[in-house]
């Protein structure tokens, strides 16, 4: 497979500097000074590039203060990086990249300079990019060790992503990563402004094991359509994966911020080679989370950052953030 998991190392970490007001509202400064927050501490771990727009330079820099950090100036519309960002892989032993196309979830008329970001990217690191005519998100998709992809129908095959036939999709992916299987899970999370990316619910970590997300409200659809993941991917999985071990991580309690329901998930964490950085939301959930974690990745820190106000926008710490990968 050509895809590189994301617990393998990374070269550096990439950010997008928040700046659709439309989305975070009054939220958008306590949101820039989450990230900032998030940067310094990705960066004692490995290098950090943020992108942000020429009219934000000089309060983010202000904000970051950081030397290890550097700073360019682009054209952004949002500020979801796994999204717009290159899907960077492996091809005859060195690092590529391919530039999907970004449609704003087929909902955001402004996604113009974030659909270009890729290109930017690939350009500024020195790496080859191919475009790829397919609407697809970095969030939606995920991959494990073993040569399987895993998405969701609600996003891949949604309407408003223009997309050719499921079959086609596949066929696609399959030789573009060189997979071996792609497991489709039904939906992501209620409420899910992408209309349901998988790394809100999912996520391989190596060495056969998988993290999903787990509602304890069986009056919720959140609960039915995890139950409903939960079944397919140990179904699917166990076929060919040897000691298979699907952890479920709990949802946290409902998080509100200006009688906003947040759609929110430890799922949707960063790593580095020495630390995990999880969501934090300051509710009963968070301990139990993190012992999980701790318990999973005994050698490596378990840090939980804020990032209400990040997720207020749309997003989490997994959203925010591209690893570039290092071979």
């Amino acid at each position: 497979m050509k895809l590189i998991p994301e617990w393998k190392d990374h070269e550096k970490c990439l950010i997008a500097w928040p700046c659709n007001k439309d989305l975070y509202g009054s939220v958008i400064e306590d949101a820039r000074l989450e990230i900032a927050n998030f940067a310094n501490h990705i960066s004692d771990d490995e290098q950090v590039e943020i992108y942000c727009n020429s009219s934000d330079f000089k309060e983010c820099l202000q904000i970051i203060s950081n030397s290890k950090i550097n700073i360019t100036q682009t054209n952004l519309d949002d500020s979801w990086m796994r999204d717009v960002a290159p899907i960077f892989y492996k091809n005859n032993g060195r690092l590529e990249s391919y530039s999907f196309n970004f449609n704003g979830y087929g909902k955001y008329p402004n996604y113009e300079n974030d659909n270009k970001l890729s290109e930017f990217i690939s350009s500024q690191l020195k790496l080859p990019i191919k475009k790829i005519d397919l609407t697809l998100e970095g969030g939606a998709i995920t991959y494990d060790e073993n040569g399987n992809l895993f998405t969701t129908e609600s996003v891949l095959l949604n309407p408003n992503r223009s997309n050719p036939k499921k079959n086609i999709i596949e066929k696609k992916l399959t030789t573009l990563f060189d997979l071996n299987s792609i497991i489709w899970l039904p939906t992501g999370l209620e409420g899910d402004d992408t209309d349901g990316h998988i790394d809100n619910i999912f996520c391989p970590i190596g060495d056969q094991r998988y993290l999903i997300a787990k509602s304890n409200d069986q009056t919720t659809f959140d609960y039915k359509s995890l139950t409903e993941a939960n079944l397919i991917l140990n179904s699917k999985l166990s076929l060919t994966v040897n000691n298979l071990k699907i952890i479920e991580i709990p949802l946290p309690s409902n998080k509100i911020i200006h009688n906003k329901k947040l759609v929110a998930s430890y799922i949707n964490f960063y790593s580095t080679k020495n630390t995990i950085f999880i969501p934090k939301f300051n509710v009963k959930e968070d301990e139990e989370v993190y012992d999980i974690f701790k318990s999973l990745f005994n050698n490596k820190k378990i840090e939980m950052i804020e990032s209400a106000n990040i997720n207020y926008g749309g997003g989490n710490l997994h959203c925010i953030t591209m690893n570039v990968p290092k071979l």
